[in-house]
């Protein structure tokens, strides 16, 4: 099981490492625009009070990393458990062991949502709460990337 962690803590690292280096532009060169798309999203102001290991300090279980504007955390939610609304900035997660949830976005309608085991997602900045719908604990590991968007 150690291996398990251990593996995957390494993993998820290696796609925050290659998330952070994909997305820097190069200086030199004159940035490409669509015609289409006119906005570039931006990272919504920073609330403390909103940062995941304030609001869901109860569900997370190690705290990895907090240096480099990089937080690294593991999230466990037991079956029946809710996660309170919460913002986090770009962000990776890595599902070490899955399950069912219900997730909803700010503003947004509940949507069933299957984490299964061994699943990555890269996601931009987004605020939302979940709950654990199955039978299973969910196990998370999370890198959430403070970095600043020109």
């Amino acid at each position: 099981m150690k291996q398990k962690t251990a593996a995957s803590i390494i993993l998820a690292m290696l796609m925050a490492i290659v998330f952070i280096a994909c997305n820097n532009e190069k200086k030199d060169e004159p940035a490409k625009t669509d015609a289409a798309k006119t906005e570039t999203p931006s990272m919504p102001a920073y609330d403390p009070a909103m940062d995941p290991m304030t609001v869901e300090a109860a569900t997370i279980t190690q705290k990895f990393a907090d240096t480099l504007g990089v937080k690294f955390y593991e999230v466990d939610i037991k079956p029946g458990d809710s996660a309170a609304m919460h913002t986090h900035p770009d962000h990776l997660v890595y599902v070490v062991e899955g399950g069912m949830t219900q997730l909803m976005s700010k503003g947004g309608e509940w949507k069933p949502v299957e984490f299964k085991t061994g699943m990555g997602l890269v996601t931009g900045p987004d605020t939302h709460t979940g709950k654990n719908t199955g039978t299973t604990t969910i196990k998370l590991l999370v890198a959430d990337i403070y970095r600043p968007r020109s």
